[in-house]
This record gives structure tokens, sequence and C-alpha cells, in this order.
């Protein structure tokens, strides 16, 4: 059986036949406080054990079929298994919850969630183990969760994703106000090195949100504001640890270079929903110094300062559900959807488009400009992309997407095809989550 025969089979499975929590002789549904253990299947696999313990069973598969234009050859290919983890999340004694994830798939870091989260204060927790650092809006949204098939460059690439640590979040003033803090050993899976070393040190990281709704008087439109900012602040290695820049093809238009000092991330986020309509937008700026990066490794000279390496870029993306016969006070085309379906309908269906941009260079421009690591002012490069996207969510577990991806690199000699600046990548990803 092929994967897109399973996925059809298992949208066409009624939820209700999975279900096991009447017993057999009543039908009667077991009160949640009897300390007995049971397996259901409202939502995910899970097994039950009155109110002291929880484990729900998670697989997630992502298949991605992909062509180029001009033609680009990549390691995976037309098909890329880009996911296929097997995981449990669960609760225990109802103030400590657990997660574990792993990847199946070949990958430098098979080990992706592997957490506790202590829920003994009313408005702090603590969280503790592999996760991902509170910096990205994107980058934090999970994988299955996507409005695109690929996430923004400055969400892969500059936001420091998963790494080993301690954090403290909650929610304050009537929830109108997130915050999460903490300490991690290093400075994320995204800025790791070739042979998936470290380069950075102990990094601080700190996030707030906030929904100003709830706490001012706003416009009707204008209560499903939400506004965030974030940092992140460590020091990395003498070397060339700096961040790298590549396509949606995975293919280098800026080289890591060498730098020695601090590391400073600055990011904003801002997403509002108004009915159908979604708009997300960030930027991030990320810092990197030079120290002792001169020629004869003495620092670079500059009049007024040592000049940073600066990666920054930002992007902003609007999604417009055009149906969810889930809701169907908001179903556009709900009548129309639900003659060729019948009651339940064909899931949801959106279209979305995102811009972004992508860049790397010299925060100062003294001096002519070099591609050379040892350049006082260094040759910046960007990567400019639009992507148009198609979502059917067919239901909770099975989800298909259509992406369409133009790029546009700023120096062809740093392209991927040498004196080629423009590129298209299309892209299907048929996506399975239990």
């Amino acid at each position: 059986m092929t994967l897109h025969s399973f996925c059809w089979l298992l949208a066409a499975i009624p939820l209700s036949t999975l279900r096991s929590e009447t017993t057999p002789e009543s039908g009667m549904i077991e009160p949640r406080s009897q300390a007995a253990l049971r397996f259901t299947a409202a939502k995910h696999p899970s097994l039950r054990f009155g109110e002291l313990l929880r484990i729900d069973f998670r697989f997630k598969m992502q298949n991605d079929f992909r062509t180029f234009s001009p033609d680009l050859s990549t390691e995976e290919g037309f098909h890329d298994l880009n996911r296929a983890r097997v995981g449990i999340e669960g609760r225990l004694f109802q103030s400590l919850e657990f997660e574990l994830e792993r990847e199946l798939s070949v990958t430098q870091n098979p080990w992706k969630d592997a957490f506790v989260n202590w829920r003994g204060f009313r408005r702090v927790q603590v969280k503790a183990g592999r996760f991902k650092m509170p910096f990205g809006m994107e980058q934090l949204t999970g994988p299955t969760q996507l409005d695109f098939i690929y996430r923004a460059g400055i969400s892969a690439y500059l936001a420091p994703g998963r790494d080993t640590g301690v954090m403290a979040h909650g929610r304050l003033l009537d929830k109108a106000l997130s915050f999460e803090a903490g300490l991690f050993r290093h400075d994320g899976d995204n800025a790791r090195i070739p042979d998936n070393e470290r380069a950075a040190g102990t990094t601080f990281v700190a996030r707030l949100t906030l929904t100003p709704a709830r706490t001012v008087n706003l416009p009707a439109f204008l209560r499903n504001l939400e506004l965030g900012a974030a940092a992140t602040t460590g020091s990395v290695e003498e070397g060339a640890n700096s961040l790298r820049g590549r396509t949606a093809a995975q293919k280098y238009f800026f080289h890591r270079l060498d730098v020695n000092g601090q590391r400073l991330r600055l990011g904003t986020e801002l997403k509002w929903k108004q009915g159908p309509l979604a708009v997300k937008g960030e930027y991030i700026q990320v810092s990197d110094q030079r120290l002792g990066q001169g020629v004869s490794g003495n620092d670079i000279p500059n009049l007024v300062s040592i000049p940073n390496l600066v990666s920054r870029g930002w992007y902003l993306s609007g999604l417009w559900t055009v149906a969810d016969s889930r809701n169907q006070k908001r179903a556009k085309h709900a009548n129309f959807l639900q003659s060729l379906y019948g009651s339940t309908g064909p899931g949801m269906v959106q279209v979305g488009v995102r811009y972004e941009q992508l860049r790397f260079g010299s925060d100062e421009h003294t001096g002519a400009p070099s591609r050379s690591s040892r350049a006082r002012n260094i040759l910046g490069n960007s990567d400019r992309a639009v992507t148009f996207g198609a979502n059917w969510v067919v239901n909770r577990h099975v989800r298909i997407q259509v992406n369409a991806v133009r790029e546009t690199v700023e120096d062809t000699v740093r392209s991927p095809i040498p004196g080629r600046s423009r590129f298209w990548t299309r892209l299907c990803r048929l996506q399975f989550d239990l």
C-alpha cells in the first residue's frame, strides 16, 4: 500500500470507531476518577490510569516531493522523507508534564524533545531538558502546524532551535502577558557547525508576548493582535563559526565566516487574526563580534569600533481560510462544499503568500567591500523569496500542502549556480500526524 492510499484510508475512518472509553457490558462512560488502566483513542492513542497518569503516543510523518528550476542536484532528490518521528507525551500527578520524541529518519540529532515541565505554581512553570529555546514565533510553531511547507529563512537559520537547558515560563496580567526566560548549554541546533560540533557557549534567552486587548479596550478588529519580542546573548569561540544562509534547495548563498566574541540576537514578532484572515510577521537580527580577526591576528582596524558580522532578515505572510467545514459559520462556501462531500465536509482549505528576505554582511561599511572573511567591510549577500501556498487539512490527522517558491540571490558569484540569480522550487507535502 502506498503512503497516499494509507493516508486516504485513515482519513476515511470515523474517529468514533477508535474510541474505547465505554465498558462493553453497560456502554456507560468510565468515571475519570476511577483508578483503572484504560486505553483511549479520542484524540491520540493514549493510556490512562485514573487521574494519576496519562501517556499519549504520537507519530508524525512528512513526505515531500520537489522539483527545481533551473535543475539542482540534492542529496534527497525528488522525494524527501522530511520527518518520521515517534514520541510520547503526558502528565503525572497533575503537576508534572513530560515529552520524549525521536526522529527515525537519518539526522545528526535524532532526539528532538526530551523534557519535563513542572506546574507546581499557579503563575510560573519550570521546564528542563532538551527543547526549543524560546525565540522565534515560527520556529516555535510545531512542524505539523506550519502555514507553509518550509519555515522562512530567518526561522531556519537565525533562530536558535533546540538545546539543553532550564526555563521558567508563565502568564501574567490576566494572561495578557506571557514570559519565558532560560539558560541553555549552547546556542541551539541551527547554529551548530560541521560534524555537529557546538561553537557557542552558555546562552541566555528571554521572550515576552503581549495580547493588548486583554488589558486595554481596542477596536474589534484588533482583539486578536499579539506582539512579541525576544533576545539571546552568549559567546562564540574563535573560528569559522558564524551563522550561514541557504536557499530552499539547501544550497549556500553565504558560507560561515570567522568570528570571535559575543553573539547577540534580537527579534520582534506580530500575529493578527480577523475572521478567515491571518497575518504574521517577524524580524530577527544576529550580531557576531569579530575580535582578533585581522590579517595578522589583531583586531580589524576601524576608526570607531570593530565591525561586527550582522545576519538579519524578516518575513510577512498572509493566510486566508477559504472554507472550513469544522466551523460552518466561518465557511464562506460551506453549503456548496457540503453538497459535494456530505455533512462532514472536506475539512479546511487555505491559501496564502509569504514574502521574506535573509541578508548577511558587515554592520559598518568603511573601506572597499570584500568577500574575504578577514575584510573590514564584508560584501553582503541576500536571498529574497516569495512563497505561494495552498493547504488542505483533510482532518486532524491528514494534511496536504502545495507550495511554489521564487527566490532571488543578490550576489550571483555566490549563487547556487554562478551567474544565475533567480530560482523556482515547487513542493508538495503529504503529512500524517497521529
